[in-house]
């Protein structure tokens, strides 16, 4: 199975996968994601705040645009595909949909980051160090929150 996320990252130096199972079509787990509210996770908000990062809007839309990521492709219910890139390296960002049987969907969020040059892939491993941590905290609130929004829907 390919996924959207292999045409544009197909090889990285770093990758964070989580996955949550909820018991909601793919189409409501999607929508769920795609409409997503972080303003509503303590933890994230919070996260956000320590990281210097805007917590003012929250919500997926408002998260792009204060942060200057793109939303750059979906496969309708399926997936979508979020570049979060900086100068120096590569970061893609997705989530996943995947119908385990009616009205069970496997939701996943995945991170790739290539570092394109040795001084980047130094620098991007010290910040990681920190970060992942954190990151991994912040993907696991989003899953939680998809699957609360999406099994209520």
């Amino acid at each position: 199975m390919a996924f959207l996320i292999d045409k544009y990252l197909p090889e990285f130096t770093y990758r964070e996968h989580h996955e949550r199972s909820v018991s909601a079509s793919s189409k409501e787990c999607f929508r769920a994601a795609r409409d997503l509210d972080m303003s509503k996770s303590f933890i994230t908000k919070s996260l956000m705040k320590l990281r210097g990062l805007p917590a003012k809007d929250l919500s997926m839309q408002g998260f792009l645009k204060n942060i200057c990521f793109k939303y750059i492709e979906d496969d309708a219910y399926n997936e979508f595909v979020i570049d979060a890139s900086q100068p120096g390296i590569k970061i893609f960002w997705n989530f996943y949909f995947k119908k385990i049987e009616e009205n069970k969907t496997l939701v996943s969020t995945e991170t790739r980051i290539l570092c394109l040059t040795k001084k980047s892939k130094f620098y991007f491993s010290l910040y990681w160090f920190f970060i992942r941590p954190f990151s991994g905290i912040t993907r696991l609130e989003m899953l939680r929150l998809i699957k609360k929004n999406a099994e209520n829907n």
